[in-house]
């Protein structure tokens, strides 16, 4: 039987980005599943437009990509995304794998970075464990991307996982959800005696978001308003898929929606 493995990613048109974090990704599932050809598609249409016309790179959607595989003649498919939550990013994907339901003899789906409590308690060592020490008078803020979808929840989920694992100097915030820079602040100054404020993309790939939002020369920028708040923002510039316990995550996902899949035969 015929066997792939389809990595789907919302994308990034920045490509040094794009070799750290998503290839990275797509590089440990290859190693995992070795018996398996590898696909990748990007969601975001206006990522994959600008790939082709600056860098002549194309790349599949996911619908694109999944009418490749019937043709070709997979008959066992492995989807595994690499977004953080389960929110419309997810929803979209899975109502376009829906289309071809069907058309495989086995078609498995991993989760998302975020999906059960244990996810929450790996991240937060996944993080932690790429980030210096935190002094007493050091925090660390990530900033998410957020979304209006109720799946935004697992952003202050996150930042309590962190504060029940003994990192009460770590705050969680997103650009387009809620917590936002300003609730984020209110909490620094609440409860953390701190100035220095390591600030990180909580993010699979340090970005458009990372690039322009966290560290941007906009006054509405996150470093620029912790500056206002007499914070000294020190960036880092990695996104999660450089790092190794969360390239591991996906694996571990990907293996069992395959577990999955078996036990429903």
């Amino acid at each position: 039987m015929k066997k792939a493995l389809l990595v789907v990613s919302f994308g990034t048109s920045y490509p040094k980005t794009l070799k750290r974090n998503i290839f990275a990704i797509e590089r440990e599932l290859m190693w995992a599943f070795p018996d398996r050809k590898f696909y990748r598609a990007f969601t975001s249409r206006v990522i994959r437009k600008r790939l082709y016309l600056q860098h002549n790179f194309r790349v599949d959607g996911v619908l694109e990509a999944l009418e490749t595989l019937r043709v070709e003649g997979f008959r066992d498919v492995l989807i595994q995304p690499t977004y953080m939550i389960n929110g419309d990013e997810m929803a979209q994907m899975m109502e376009e794998i829906e289309l071809y339901n069907g058309q495989f003899q086995r078609l498995s789906v991993g989760t998302p970075l975020l999906t059960a409590r244990k996810d929450y308690e790996q991240l937060v060592e996944g993080i932690m464990a790429e980030m210096p020490t935190l002094a007493y008078d050091e925090g660390l803020v990530l900033m998410g991307r957020g979304t209006a979808h109720f799946a935004n929840s697992a952003y202050p989920m996150l930042e309590y996982v962190f504060h029940a694992c003994g990192y009460q100097n770590v705050f969680v915030g997103t650009v387009e959800g809620y917590p936002k820079i300003e609730d984020v602040i209110q909490r620094l100054d609440e409860h953390l005696n701190a100035r220095r404020i390591y600030l990180a993309p909580l993010m699979v790939v340090a970005g458009e978001h990372a690039h322009h939002d966290m560290m941007g020369e906009r006054p509405e920028s996150w470093e620029k308003q912790l500056l206002a708040h007499n914070y000294e923002p020190v960036p880092v510039m990695k996104g999660l898929g450089e790092y190794p316990k969360v390239r591991q995550m996906f694996v571990e996902h990907a293996r069992q929606a395959l577990e999955m899949k078996r036990k429903q035969r």
